[in-house]
């Protein structure tokens, strides 16, 4: 998980923080997530959601939006015609948005058992978010 995929021992988040209170809040659709993939997630809160990065990025990686569900970014493409040529596009666009964030600060927790990065960084949710509503218009 992280920049290139190097295998780094993160802080722990702390309990008390915001990040730690959103993760909490979409607890249950986090927990659906990781019964259906085995991949490492590194998780990035937003305001009303978060944006799970799956896989190991910035290089091979799945995206899923995470509310009251769990949501797929390839369904969400598929459902609103975006073809395969727009979705290379803008998995390009996240792994550009990864990069810029490469130096924000990491933590660990843990979900359900298993070991997730969590990355509390606005500047990448608001990147993300601004890719992802593009696949909606």
């Amino acid at each position: 998980m992280g920049f290139f995929n190097k295998k780094v021992n993160y802080p722990e988040l702390a309990a008390d923080s915001p990040a730690a209170e959103q993760i909490h809040a979409i607890e249950g659709s986090l927990k659906e997530l990781i019964g259906q993939i085995s991949d490492p997630l590194e998780v990035i809160p937003a305001e009303d959601r978060a944006f799970v990065f799956i896989g190991k990025p910035p290089r091979n990686f799945g995206m899923a939006m995470v509310d009251d569900g769990v949501h797929s970014l390839v369904a969400a493409a598929k459902e609103h015609g975006i073809d395969q040529i727009q979705l290379l596009k803008i998995n390009e666009k996240l792994r550009e948005a990864y990069l810029h964030c490469q130096d924000a600060p990491r933590y660990k927790t843990s979900v359900d058992g298993k070991a997730v990065v969590v990355t509390p960084s606005q500047q990448l949710a608001q990147e993300v978010s601004e890719i992802v509503k593009s696949i909606y218009n």
